[in-house]
This record gives C-alpha cells, structure tokens and sequence, in this order.
C-alpha cells in the first residue's frame, strides 16, 4: 500500500519500485518530480506529464544537461533548507 507521498515507479523491464516523492519543481513549462527509492537511498527525477485525471499521468525522461544541472541545484537547496 502506498502512503500519500509516494508513487510506483515501473523500470524498462517491468520492475516496480516504491520511491518517496521529495518535491516537485515546475521551471521552464515542465513539472518535474524529484524522489528517493526506497530500497536504496537513490535519488532520481523525471518530468510528470499529467493524464486525464488528477490521479493519472506518465514519466518522460529528463533530456538535458542543463536541466539535470538546475534539478541538482534545486535539490541542494532543497537538502539545505531540511538540515537547518
């Protein structure tokens, strides 16, 4: 059962991981989710493209340089804010 704050993530071959959503950004008319595997620590990203309903929607793959370089500022800042 998942808790509120957290989606199944399903990799190319079909594997399901739980991952905490840590925050969400919206730059650059995207909306990206930044979350924590679970199992491993891990942190990863993609941008959420919304589906039908509130409660529906895929990942698309971060495609840039540049954008992986802004979501890692913003999750410094992020793990900043949460220290203090």
């Amino acid at each position: 059962m998942l808790k509120e704050n957290q989606i199944l993530v399903t990799n190319e071959n079909g594997d399901e991981s739980i991952c905490d959503i840590l925050f969400t950004h919206e730059a650059n008319e995207k909306n990206y989710v930044v979350f924590e595997f679970v199992e491993t620590g891990e942190v990863s990203a993609a941008v959420f493209v919304p589906g039908e309903t509130e409660d529906e929607g895929t990942f698309e793959d971060i495609e840039t340089d540049e954008e992986w370089e802004m979501l890692d500022r913003v999750l410094q800042a992020f793990y900043d804010e949460h220290e203090a």
